[in-house]
Parts: structure tokens; sequence; C-alpha cells
């Protein structure tokens, strides 16, 4: 029986636990052999150069889940995860915008708990072909500030598809945009070298505050945002 009927549902729990850096870095380490295998495929090639960010998207993702399933990356495992879920629908941090799409969702089967939420969240972005650095703020950076995307998660990713001739470094571009002034909402960008095997590029951290507050009454804290910025250099013919 339903004992709970005409009841208020309880909120979400409070913030869920950091995944740990090993697995973080497996996923960053899946993603940069995934676009490396992408990058020297002629058809896919055709995409990078001319494609849109969607289309790039489920390319990466078609790629992670073949080198899931195929053990390359050293644990990156179906015995852990399950195949990167490209847009799936999730509520934001008030319950009422139930149709918000991460670009890239990571489940991890040994969560606890089990939720839609507790999960390793991508927003990707093209930096070149007249996107800008602005654009991936406005519409991916904000978003997990706002909470809009991981409300209930300490950390999440942002993705660049660098296309162009010069492979541009989060570490550097970055500071360029974000005052170094302190304050709540002031970012921090120092580089980090996550692997030295697998080609992955070096990744940025920047850490922002959150105002609003969980449906259980909780703050959610800050967000801990790791940018992999992935490059391809446009043939010389196609620029």
């Amino acid at each position: 029986m339903f004992l709970n009927l005409g009841t208020a549902p309880q909120g979400p729990p409070p913030p869920f636990s950091a995944w740990s850096s090993k697995q973080i870095q497996t996923i960053e380490r899946a993603i940069a052999r995934a676009w490396s295998q992408i990058t020297v495929d002629l058809r896919c090639q055709a995409v990078l150069t001319g494609g849109t960010e969607p289309q790039i998207t489920a390319m990466l993702q078609d790629a992670l889940c073949e080198l899931l399933n195929s053990g390359q990356v050293a644990g990156f495992s179906p015995a852990t995860y399950m195949c990167p879920i490209r847009g799936q629908e999730l509520d934001d941090h008030t319950g009422e915008r139930l149709e918000k799409r991460p670009d890239l969702t990571f489940p991890r089967l040994t969560s606890r708990p089990a939720s839609n939420h507790n999960a390793l969240f991508f927003e990707c972005k093209i930096l070149g072909r007249g996107r800008t650095l602005d654009d991936y703020v406005k519409d991916g950076v904000r978003r997990f500030q706002d909470g809009i995307y991981a409300w209930a998660m300490p950390h999440a990713g942002m993705l660049a598809y660098v296309i162009g001739p010069e492979a541009a470094d989060p570490g550097t571009a970055l500071p360029a945009i974000w005052s170094p002034e302190p304050g709540p909402a002031a970012p921090y960008a120092p580089i980090e070298r996550v692997s030295d095997e697998g080609g992955v590029p070096a990744v940025a951290l920047s850490r922002h505050a959150r105002a609003f507050m969980l449906r259980n009454g909780e703050a959610p804290g800050h967000i801990l945002l790791r940018h992999l910025w992935l490059h391809f250099p446009v043939p010389e013919e196609d620029r």
C-alpha cells in the first residue's frame, strides 16, 4: 500500500558527495581518447569542420560508448559506468523546470544514493566559427552557477570544442575574462595536469558561488568546474 499518499514529497538530499579524483580523471581520459579517435576519422572531420554542437557531441558520445565496451581506457568499464547520456531531461534546482538538458551526463553504477542527479555533468560549447568565450560563460558556466545543471553536485565539467588553427588553453583564456578580485562569486583558474597518459590536455579549475537554496533547505555550496578544451585544427583549405 502507498501509505504516504497526500503528503508533501521530501526534498532532495543535501548535496551529494564529490566523486574521487581518480573517477573524474578516468572519464576525462576517456573523453580525450575518444576525441583523438574522432579527429583522425575523415567522416568525423567533416562534422568537426562544419557541424553543429549537438552533431559533434553525438559523435563524441558514440565514440565514448565504443571505448566503454572495448576497455581501452583503464578504469572506464561497464562495471562502473553507463554510456554517457546526451541531452537527458532533468529538473532544475526549483523542481519547476523539468526539461533542462545538460549536454553529457555520465552516470556511475555505484553512486549512492542512486539518483539521476548523482552524476558527472558536462556542458559542451564550440569555440571558434563565431562562438566566443562570452557564449561559453553565458550559455555554459552560468547554467551550473544558477542551479540549472548539477545543482546537487559539488563539481561538473565544461567541454570546449576548439575549432581552428590555434589550440587555446583554458588556463590562460579564462583568467583574461574573469576578474581576479576576491568576492563571493570570484572564480579562480589554476592549471592541473590530470594525466600523463592518454593525451589529456591540462584542465583548468574554477570555483563558483551558488546563491540558490535546495528544496530541502540546504545550501548547495560552491561548484568546482573542470574545463577540458579539445582542439581540432581545421584543415587549411576549409578555413
